[in-house]
């Protein structure tokens, strides 16, 4: 019996560290106004970081809803001259981004993400933003999440929108802020579970 207990344990150890050795960090140099590599395959658990080798040119590493995976963290790192930009991939799926400084002189990567046999549970959440684009108000019609945090187009949080549990819907008014591209964060359990891109017109 002991020794059954102590070759469990040692396979248990085994997996893990195969699991923790097979993640890998690539690689992505920012250079004259470009990602390279543009585009590349990873896995769940590897670990991406972008490396500014701009010469003090601003740029910035960030998704949009229509290019991650539901659930997945969005790409954010904020506008940086130089430094890195570390991000851990959790979910399988395509993933796309930009520098949104740049986007029409088409700076813009992706990547591929396969799963590594770890799934993660479906959950019965969602949450759909309409008009959009929008002109002054949204409404929000949502199902299981609990807050969506409003985040603007260089990454810094605008407004936090707590949702009512025994409703499915609300209406939120945005004439406060200026026209342009928004992001919705929506979270349930502390997590972000999606996030979706809004414009807000003139």
């Amino acid at each position: 019996m002991i020794k059954n207990y102590i070759f469990i344990i040692c396979i248990s150890f085994l997996v893990f560290f195969s699991l923790k050795a097979n993640a890998d960090t690539i690689t992505v140099s920012i250079t004259n106004n470009a990602f390279t590599p543009s585009t590349f395959s990873a896995q769940v658990g590897d670990v991406v970081k972008w490396v500014w080798n701009s010469g003090g040119t601003a740029h910035n590493v960030t998704s949009t809803s229509q290019s991650i995976p539901a659930g997945a963290a969005p790409l954010a790192s904020g506008n940086l001259t130089s430094g890195t930009y570390i991000y851990t991939i959790t979910l399988a799926g395509n993933y796309g981004y930009s520098c949104t400084l740049h986007m029409l002189s088409g700076m813009a990567g992706g990547f591929n993400v396969t799963t590594t046999g770890i799934s993660k549970p479906v959950l019965n959440l969602s949450a759909t933003v309409y008009p959009n684009p929008f002109k002054d108000k949204v409404i929000i019609k949502y199902s299981g999440v609990e807050s969506i945090d409003v985040v603007n187009i260089v990454g810094e949080k605008v407004k936090t929108i707590e949702l009512n549990a025994t409703e499915n819907k609300t209406e939120v008014t945005f004439d406060e802020f200026p026209s342009g591209i928004y992001f919705f964060r929506i979270y349930k359990d502390g997590d972000i579970i999606e996030t979706k891109r809004v414009i807000k017109s003139e």
